[in-house]
């Protein structure tokens, strides 16, 4: 894609004027962008909380199934022994 080039000149009168308010204008931009850094570093804290919240969670629900699967394969088991005592008994 070409690329222009544009020049622009400004001639102001009054030119404390101008000056004061464009001192303004900087400040409030500078105002700004302290705010939303501000803003910025709280959302990264709670995210970050949230993540390691997240992290724990996701720990504690693998736990939790191995420990659900470990007591049907053991309930499992011992229905199978339970039949098999009790088809010998029938014998």
């Amino acid at each position: 894609m070409a690329e222009k080039k544009v020049s622009v000149r400004l001639v102001a009168e009054g030119g404390r004027r101008v000056r004061a308010e464009l001192e303004g204008v900087g400040e409030a931009g500078a105002r700004g962008f302290g705010r939303l850094s501000r803003e910025m570093d709280l959302a990264n804290t709670r995210l970050a909380a949230f993540a390691r919240r997240a992290g724990l969670a996701l720990g504690a629900a693998a736990a939790a199934a191995t420990s659900l699967g470990l007591i049907v394969r053991s309930t499992a088991e011992s229905l199978a022994k339970a039949r098999m005592i009790n088809a010998a008994s029938m014998q």
